[in-house]
């Protein structure tokens, strides 16, 4: 609060503003004190000077402190005993000026502001703030001390809000109780969450459908109460625990159901079927949230009595209890009062759309959104255009060299996206991807290498022509994972292709895979099914012994010549030429095999 006037020695005409700004007006837990993260308070001390002032410090001060307090009831020997315990479990003090002792310090005519931060544990307690004389506060506290006068304060207060966790099961599950009462009446009765935003309404579906014929269903009465466990010493043992407990009712509806209301239920019986609106209080006095800090310990139940009318006469009752779980949202403003700034009807239902929302929104829900051309789509898309790999599923960084011309993507972030527009390039698709007829006529020849079977690619532009892509490409209707060495590699973006050398060149030609257009189109013929089995290639590779043929005279002539044998032909036979020949060839044979099995030893060996 703002500062509005000072006591003592004419203050207010040299400080005409001295105030503690927050730059949030309430800090915010989520979760349990186990799991809850820590907060960043920041702010700023503001103090304007009309004149000078002689100070002896200058100083700010945030306090946490608790309160528990209860009265018995007077009785006729004695009157009534009050219990109470306050503390202060949370101190931080920033000196912004400190002369030191016993001296002071001038401040010249001016504005000065002095900010200041802490990061405060998500264990700490939260707030308690709506009875009498238990609460659980933290207050602000800035103090100008001066010599010869009277001391200029200003204080503030923070409320510290622990609301649920969007996953927290209480704003998923629904809460019901059904049974069969034998013989009377089968009820059920149910609310939609167990958690309910303060402030707002709590829906209570209901279920009836009568057993008994004649049977009269009289008034039903729901109630909101809520129950106060106060100890005065919490960290003791439950043995010796001062603890005091009240109860109180904070709503009580009553409702009668009309004769002509029974209706067909679940196509099966006849019985009623309605729902009932509790409106919750507008302030924390009448109603708290649920909390168990700091010997405070605060719940909430649903109570429920229905009137049974029996034919004979008498009147029976149905008692049912849901526990229900009341915490403060952070989209609800709660002035200094503990009163909700805005009660209109429409703040509440407004909140509780708001609660309803912080869980993710359903796939299924948004499958048809339309995207905007004016909306910038970076951190919309991923991955974008400069972003992708080898790896990512589109963009000017593909490594397929299809019919695609996957380059166009970029037009992604530089044309209209809208969802008339992507509609229109999508009907198009087929329209303007060229037939394999039209392929085989812009065959043009290459000159790369003659033995090699080029696949040159037609680019069929997607989402439209794209700047700086090329018009046509040259195409041939053999398929081959070879690219020609016409592309120009350096026009290609890094990752769209392996740089091209001599020994990349299978490397490259392994990792270029054609598109799914592309493949359907490809002629495969069938699989040759004369291929050799695993007998008939063992077989051969193995050494067969030569045939012996019968004995047959053959003439081997000499190519010396000596005395009277010149010119003598020796008559020698076959089987002498085959058993040289054979263990001839024999040997190099083991000769080879040897060399082989040192070859292998000596790559094992490195």
């Amino acid at each position: 609060m703002a500062l509005s006037f000072f006591s003592g020695g004419g203050s207010a005409s040299n400080a005409k503003y001295f105030d503690i700004r927050l730059n949030d007006d309430y800090i915010v837990f989520r979760g349990s004190e186990h799991e809850s993260a820590s907060a960043h308070l920041k702010g700023t001390l503001v103090l304007c000077l009309s004149e000078p002032l002689a100070i002896k410090h200058l100083r700010l001060q945030l306090t946490g402190m608790s309160r528990v307090c209860w009265h018995l009831p007077s009785s006729s020997t004695a009157g009534g005993r009050k219990s109470w315990r306050e503390r202060v479990f949370y101190d931080k003090t920033w000196r912004f000026r400190d002369p030191g002792k016993g001296k002071t310090e001038i401040l010249a005519a001016g504005n000065y502001e002095y900010p200041f931060d802490v990061v405060l544990e998500g264990s700490m307690p939260e707030s308690v703030e709506g009875l009498s004389e238990t609460w659980v506060m933290y207050r602000f506290k800035a103090e100008i001390g001066r010599k010869y006068a009277k001391d200029i304060v200003a204080r503030k207060p923070l409320r510290i809000i622990r609301t649920l966790d969007p996953s927290a099961l209480e704003l998923s599950h629904a809460m019901s109780v059904d049974n069969i009462w034998p013989n009377k009446i089968e009820y059920s009765i149910s609310t939609p969450t167990k958690a309910v935003v303060f402030g707002t309404s709590i829906q209570v579906d209901f279920k009836l459908i009568p057993l008994l014929k004649g049977l009269r269903i009289g008034q039903i009465t729901s109630q909101l109460m809520e129950s106060h466990d106060l100890t005065l010493n919490p960290e003791d043992p439950d043995s010796i625990r001062n603890t005091y407990k009240t109860t109180r009712t904070i709503i009580t509806d009553e409702h009668e159901l009309e004769d002509d209301s029974l209706e067909i239920i679940d196509e099966a019986a006849e019985g009623y079927q309605f729902t009932r609106f509790l409106d919750m209080p507008q302030t924390l006095t009448r109603c708290l949230q649920d909390t168990d800090t700091k010997g405070i310990k605060i719940r909430h139940k649903m109570k429920f009595r229905i009137q049974l009318h029996n034919p004979d006469g008498h009147i029976s009752e149905l008692r049912a209890t849901l526990p229900v779980s009341i915490y403060i949202s952070p989209h609800i403003a709660i002035d200094e009062n503990n009163n909700i700034r805005d009660s209109a009807p429409q703040s509440a239902r407004r909140t509780v759309d708001e609660a309803a929302n912080q869980a993710p929104p359903l796939y299924g829900e948004h499958t048809f959104d339309q995207l905007y051309s004016e909306v910038d789509p970076n951190g919309y898309r991923t991955p974008g255009p400069g972003s992708g790999g080898p790896g990512t599923p589109f963009g000017p960084l593909s490594r397929n060299i299809s019919t695609e011309n996957l380059a166009s993507m970029n037009a992604l972030t530089n044309t209209d996206i809208s969802a008339s527009a992507l509609h229109h390039r999508l009907t198009n698709l087929n329209a303007n991807r060229p037939s394999p007829n039209e392929a085989t006529s812009r065959e043009s020849p290459t000159e790369s290498h003659p033995n090699s079977r080029q696949l040159n690619v037609h680019f069929s532009d997607y989402f439209g022509s794209a700047s700086g892509s090329p018009s046509h490409s040259p195409a041939s209707p053999e398929l081959s994972r070879r690219p020609s060495d016409e592309v120009d590699h350096e026009a290609i973006s890094s990752g769209m292709a392996t740089p091209f050398h001599p020994q990349y060149a299978e490397v490259e030609t392994l990792s270029r895979v054609p598109s799914y257009s592309t493949a359907v189109r490809a002629a495969v013929g069938p699989c040759d099914s004369n291929l050799p089995g695993y007998e008939s290639v063992m077989a051969s590779s193995l050494p067969t012994t030569p045939v012996l043929q019968s004995p047959q005279q053959a003439y081997l002539r000499s190519g010396r010549t000596s005395g009277r044998t010149s010119g003598i032909s020796t008559p020698v036979t076959p089987l002498e030429v085959n058993r040289s020949s054979y263990f001839h060839s024999h040997n190099n044979n083991a000769d080879d095999e040897a060399r082989r099995l040192r070859l292998v030893q000596a790559r094992a060996r490195a």
